[in-house]
């Protein structure tokens, strides 16, 4: 029998800071191949052009999750979204993608777009949840192991970003 899913837990979505940044490296190593630097992501805290967001699901400060993406020409690229292991399955995610829907269309962004490993299935499912559609696909895009990139993107409504 598979096991139920935990109840959706409402996160706080805020700025994130120089002090989350341990709870999101801890993330990163849970979910990526290659996660990034404590240098990198510190350099995006500043970073004129990117949104930097965590989630707080509890009365704490504990950080849960988080979603890094930059704007540019009216358009955002999603570079990363993950949430803890330990709260996987509450919604996490899902709050963070749609504070940034919220966030794209209080710009007037014309799209967002994100690459995705063609094997993660759990990504690919939220995307479609929330209206983006598959648009190419980028051969041998990740590597450790080597893997096809899906491009996705979502149409907001605003000025076409080119």
């Amino acid at each position: 029998m598979p096991k139920a899913a935990a109840p959706r837990t409402e996160p706080r979505i805020r700025p994130a800071r120089a002090a989350d940044l341990d709870a999101v490296l801890r993330i990163e190593r849970e979910h990526f191949h290659r996660p990034w630097s404590r240098e990198y992501l510190a350099a995006e805290l500043g970073n004129r052009l990117a949104r930097f967001t965590v989630a707080c699901p509890g009365r704490d400060e504990e950080v849960a999750g988080f979603l890094l993406c930059w704007r540019l020409a009216g358009e955002i690229e999603l570079h990363r979204i993950a949430v803890a292991s330990s709260w996987l399955r509450r919604g996490l995610a899902l709050s963070l993608l749609d504070d940034l829907l919220q966030y794209g269309r209080s710009r007037g962004c014309g799209r967002i777009v994100l690459e995705v490993r063609e094997t993660n299935r759990p990504a690919i499912a939220l995307y479609e949840r929330r209206g983006f559609r598959r648009v190419g696909r980028r051969r041998d895009y990740y590597s450790d192991p080597s893997e096809d990139a899906l491009v996705f993107a979502l149409d907001l409504g605003g000025p076409a970003g080119l």
